[in-house]
């Protein structure tokens, strides 16, 4: 539904299953229900006359229900009672229309080198209220090393980023967007306020969950969706190029190109920092603990006289 403003959404429940951060319960919930099932399954196979089941392969499936079936029960409690913890408060009951916003991670061109690295690459393209090619991030090679930006047909602004805070400015130093963490009470708990043109959205991020969506909140209250884009599983499981995630989602009519590309970007950058903090210790290469990525996840304050250049997934992915 939409309203005479131009805002739409319908009242969601407080503690609607929709609200929560994932679903993994279901999963868990899902595996008793089988098991129930199958349970009733092999009773019914059981045709003997006498007492108890004469049937050894429904005794089988009984007694490995049984014994599976307190873990399950455990898991479900478990993971729902995470989910409901660690579920980021974005109660709202207006979700904005506006425009739509897409980026894509183009794929690497068959047959180019990856080293050297090229002149320029492209990180991202953008997509606007469905123009295609509205705005563009790029890696660039310039003097003194190599710099981002975000280009559209009639500006580019350069893109610094450091320990919770991201900044697009123009030829003239003059900060157009920005975007800094505040710290909230708790561990990789934080929120971030995205300054755009003179708009102000605001999103929490609330523990190391991977959720399905992020939701900015305007001052008059009013949400705005946006998705990462998670590959499908068919493309997990086929490792296909085109699995890659694709960023997108609905922002303010009255915001620039320039601004969704800036949004899109930050978007990717905070999705890859908590993807690091989660992968410490699990993963090889990843067991030292990054500053500037614990910084972005809600762990320590963030500096803003500090200016630190680091690799981005969708950098790595363009590159690869």
């Amino acid at each position: 539904m939409t309203t005479e403003d131009g805002r739409g959404g319908a009242a969601i429940p407080r503690w609607s299953p929709r609200r929560w951060a994932h679903h993994r319960y279901l999963w868990w919930t899902g595996a008793l229900v089988v098991g129930g099932v199958a349970v009733a399954i092999a009773i019914g196979r059981d045709t003997s006359p006498g007492p108890g089941i004469a049937d050894t392969g429904a005794l089988a499936v009984l007694v490995t229900v049984v014994l599976l079936s307190p873990f399950l029960l455990f898991g479900a409690v478990h993971s729902l009672s995470f989910a409901i913890r660690r579920r980021v408060h974005d109660d709202v009951r207006v979700h904005g229309v506006g425009q739509p916003v897409r980026a894509e991670v183009p794929l690497p061109v068959r047959g180019v080198p990856v080293w050297p690295r090229p002149e320029e690459v492209a990180l991202l393209r953008v997509e606007v209220d469905r123009v295609p090619d509205a705005a563009r991030v790029v890696d660039r090679a310039g003097r003194n090393g190599r710099h981002r930006f975000v280009e559209t047909a009639d500006d580019a602004l350069r893109l610094r980023t450091g320990r919770g805070w991201l900044t697009a400015t123009d030829r003239d130093g003059v900060v157009r967007h920005r975007a800094t963490r505040r710290a909230l009470p708790g561990r990789h708990r934080g929120h971030w306020d995205l300054e755009l043109d003179g708009h102000r959205l605001r999103c929490e991020v609330r523990g190391l969950q991977d959720p399905p969506r992020r939701t900015l909140v305007g001052p008059d209250g009013t949400a705005w969706l946006l998705h990462m884009g998670l590959p499908t599983l068919f493309a997990l499981l086929t490792g296909r190029r085109t699995g890659r995630p694709a960023p997108h989602g609905r922002l303010p009519e009255d915001l620039a190109p320039d601004a969704g590309a800036f949004v899109l970007f930050w978007l990717g950058e905070l999705e890859e920092h908590l993807s690091r903090v989660r992968s410490y210790g699990q993963e090889i290469g990843a067991a030292r603990q990054d500053d500037v990525a614990d910084s972005w996840a809600g762990h320590g304050d963030p500096d803003p006289s500090e200016t630190t250049t680091h690799t981005t997934p969708t950098e790595e992915r363009a590159s690869a």
